[in-house]
């Protein structure tokens, strides 16, 4: 499936997630946003999100960040408040990350029930994003935490970061044969050629977390084929 341009950054996330990231950096996001229409501008940096939210208003992009620190593993009241806070200020989606390590220890009860607590928290038509950092698991486990997000109440299960290592074809196929279509599948992380985002989008992934840089060379490049 050769997707063009236009089409293509309406499922694509644009992303920018350095520490270092500047007030510069966020405006560049919002241009970007504008010139191109991504569906999602993504940012790390939460301290940004009032004034992506002002300045894409009357746009259909929307604006994403996640609950909770990379890790994971903050306390649930904690990830609760702050995807509350989130809202307050205009987010348009909402990411969490699997607690990995009530996952690791074998505490999956708890793992539902962390998701389930910021899908309650944000309401039920939220878009909701659930990470779980692919690299770190073998094929069972990825089985497992899809279903897990599944019981509690994400509406996507998306690869990773890319911090950690790259999303794959391999591990786009375990997440989709997983999950059955009961929820969507986003990948993120690596994704740097079109004829990447061809095969997976054949397979059945429904979005797509690209750097902001990369993103932009993507849509520019489906947009010349």
């Amino acid at each position: 499936m050769k997707i063009d341009g236009k089409s293509l950054a309406k499922i694509m996330d644009a992303t920018v997630l350095d520490r270092t990231t500047t007030r510069d950096d966020a405006r560049e996001l919002v241009a970007m946003s504008k010139k191109y229409g991504f569906g999602v501008a993504s940012l790390g940096n939460a301290c940004y999100v009032p004034m992506l939210v002002e300045e894409l208003k009357g746009t259909q992009t929307k604006v994403l960040t996640a609950c909770c620190s990379w890790q994971g593993s903050d306390l649930t009241e904690h990830k609760v408040d702050y995807a509350k806070t989130l809202v307050r200020l205009g987010a348009g989606q909402m990411e969490n990350f699997v607690n990995f390590s009530y996952f690791k220890s074998g505490m999956y009860d708890e793992v539902v029930a962390d998701i389930r607590a910021i899908r309650e928290a944000i309401g039920p038509d939220m878009c909701y994003k659930v990470l779980l950092e692919t690299p770190l698991w073998n094929d069972d486990e990825i089985r497992t935490l899809c279903d897990l997000c599944i019981d509690g109440g994400a509406d996507f299960v998306k690869t990773g970061t890319g911090t950690i290592g790259p999303a794959t074809v391999h591990m786009i196929d375990v997440m989709l044969k997983a999950v059955r279509g009961r929820i969507k599948v986003k990948a993120s992380g690596g994704i740097r050629t079109l004829e990447m985002v061809d095969q997976m989008l054949d397979m059945g992934v429904a979005c797509f977390g690209v750097g902001l840089g990369s993103g932009v060379r993507l849509v520019e490049e489906a947009n010349d084929r």
